[in-house]
């Protein structure tokens, strides 16, 4: 991973890039998203996922995961903040199907 300045990472594997991350609700490219207020509102803005995982600890939902298989992205909503928290794009666990066990 290579992270630089204005809340971007780059993930890289033999030599080339192979997705990026973008985070940072309040500033930065996902600021253009503060508006959204709920998970309802963010479903409208980005449709309905292919895949939700649900992030949760002691019995606290913290996220979710939503995967959007065909444009190989995740989005992070965080529940406790209700906003978009990050958008990763490329060769990242989960973006491309199912998770396989082995």
């Amino acid at each position: 991973m290579l992270h630089i300045a204005g809340n971007i990472s780059y993930k890289i594997a033999g030599g080339t890039v192979v997705g990026f991350a973008l985070y940072g609700a309040e500033r930065g490219p996902l600021a253009y998203f503060s508006s959204l207020r709920s998970y309802e509102e963010f479903l409208t803005e980005f449709g309905t996922p292919d895949s939700v995982e649900r992030n949760e600890a002691y019995g606290d939902l913290l996220g979710l995961h939503n995967y959007y298989w065909g444009s190989k992205k995740q989005a992070y909503w965080d529940s406790w903040d209700e906003r978009l928290s990050s958008v990763n794009l490329g060769d990242y666990d989960g973006n491309h199907g199912p998770r396989q066990t082995p």
